[in-house]
């Protein structure tokens, strides 16, 4: 028995061996694929720069954030090996003598520059994310904007007195680097990290949580509508800066701010993965035409363009999610949860709406309070989800059979209000009686009893306000439940 034990043991060790093998290997891969597109998208910014180390927009940014925000910590070996690489490329590039020392050193530091800061605001963010108790998609993407651009200041900051510090730029080159090396940063950041993000979450779902719930599955309306979308986008990009090229003034490049309004367009119709892709084809665009145009002298217009647009579309994906929010919160405020009728407050507004009505068209106005017979006894017998069963078959059969402009309403436990509009005395008492006989059809289930219910009705007086209407109307509901209950009390 020892023996069988001993080897259970040593296959269970194997197999958490085996396993953790696996893992080791799997993250050194996932790193590695991490490294390889790292330096390529710096690679594809070199391309784009219109001053030393600044480009129009800075796509690593946007993979450092991403990274962070997925990987964490685990991140930072692979993207500071990635900073020291593209420290000695960029000194074979503009053919620099640097020693091969100092070169590791000034790798070193613009490492701990670019991965400490954006590290920095991605785990700042996933903490937020990740203590709130709803996510909340408006604060969510407040705090990823704001969070993008800290982080991207910092890097540009630290970044340049970094290169300052080790020779590669002088301090007087400090004050003309930092901002267009923050704004392409930011850029980059604002643009790729939800697009890094949201082809992720196809083979980590969880991933959609810290967006606040986004779906950031790609399929949304048809291809084409969206293709025609990003082509007009382009088109017009594209014909701002070929404008811009041939005239040289200024002012036409900031019409590029203008095509906020078909990219709000496509935030609005699309789904926010197609929007983070919109984004970074209008980004492109833009660094590609910079360069190939010669518009390097308007190359900070066109980056604050990016950036402006950018978050000003992540905005536009809130404004759904605020009117959907404010929506649900108008419908808790005037509906009741259980019996989705109208709640208490709500059907005294109406009441009292109905009552000006009443007066200005000089027509009857009647008042029906009821409750359901032996309410208590239910719940003590069959328990509070049988009773609460039993509240919602009572309102469904009254609002089935209320015409359009009754207001039906619960004013608290088993008691519930219907207003009449129009209807006399007399006509309210039949209405009353209706639905007296229609509920002692309905059974509730899990019991042997059908419903039941007693009936108060009055027709509001001359100068009689909604409320002392309802005292009179809880007057003859007693009456009906001292004269035997499943009656219909007129009065």
């Amino acid at each position: 028995m020892l023996l069988t034990d001993n080897n259970a043991t040593s296959n269970n060790k194997s197999e958490l061996s085996f396993y953790g093998r696996l893992f080791a290997t799997n993250e050194m891969a996932r790193s590695l694929l991490l490294g390889l597109a790292w330096l390529l998208l710096w690679r594809a910014s070199v391309l784009m720069e219109f001053a030393p180390h600044a480009s129009i927009w800075f796509p690593p940014a946007g993979l450092t954030f991403a990274a962070f925000l997925i990987m964490g910590i685990r991140a930072m070996p692979i993207l500071m090996l990635c900073s020291i690489i593209v420290t000695f490329w960029v000194d074979n590039l503009y053919a620099g003598d640097q020693s091969l020392l100092e070169l590791a050193w000034t790798g070193l530091l613009f490492g701990a520059a670019h991965c400490i800061s954006h590290y920095s605001g991605a785990t700042v963010l996933r903490s937020l994310m990740r203590r709130a108790i709803t996510q909340v998609l408006p604060q969510l993407i407040i705090g990823f904007l704001v969070l993008c651009t800290l982080s991207a200041l910092a890097a540009a900051l630290f970044g340049s007195q970094a290169l300052a510090l080790t020779g590669m730029i002088s301090q007087a080159e400090i004050g003309s680097i930092w901002l267009p090396w923050w704004i392409g940063d930011m850029a980059g950041a604002m643009v790729l990290a939800p697009l890094f993000i949201g082809v992720l979450s196809w083979r980590y779902p969880q991933i959609e949580a810290w967006l606040g719930g986004l779906n950031f599955d790609p399929i949304g309306s048809k291809r084409l509508n969206f293709c025609i979308k990003i082509g007009l986008l382009v088109f017009l990009a594209s014909l701002v800066m070929l404008l811009a090229a041939h005239f040289r003034y200024q002012e036409v490049a900031f019409a590029m701010f203008f095509l906020l309004i078909p990219q709000m367009w496509i935030a609005y119709s699309e789904t926010p993965f197609r929007l983070a892709l919109s984004l970074a084809v209008f980004s492109l665009v833009i660094a590609i035409g910079v360069a190939t145009l010669g518009l390097l002298d308007q190359a900070l217009v066109y980056q604050f363009a990016i950036s402006l647009i950018a978050a000003s579309a992540y905005f536009g994906l809130a404004v759904p999610v605020l009117i959907e929010q404010n929506r649900q919160l108008r419908n808790m405020a005037q509906r009741d949860g259980l019996t989705q009728v109208a709640s208490r407050e709500h059907f005294f507004d109406m009441a009292n709406e109905e009552l000006q009505r009443a007066i200005g068209y000089r027509h009857a106005l009647s008042l029906i309070l009821f409750d359901l017979d032996h309410f208590k006894q239910i719940n003590d017998q069959y328990g509070h989800t049988v009773g609460d069963q039993a509240l919602r078959l009572m309102a469904e059969a009254v609002s089935a059979e209320k015409r359009q402009a009754d207001v039906l309403g619960r004013f608290g436990g088993d008691e519930f209000m219907l207003l009449l509009p129009g209807n006399g005395l007399q006509r309210a008492s039949e209405t009353a009686e209706r639905i007296r006989q229609l509920l002692e059809s309905i059974h509730i289930q899990g019991t042997a009893n059908n419903l039941s219910a007693s009936f108060g009705v009055v027709e509001l007086q001359s100068g009689e306000s909604v409320m002392g209407a309802f005292e009179r109307a809880d007057v003859q509901l007693l009456e009906a439940k001292r004269s035997g209950r499943n009656r219909v009390q007129a009065g």
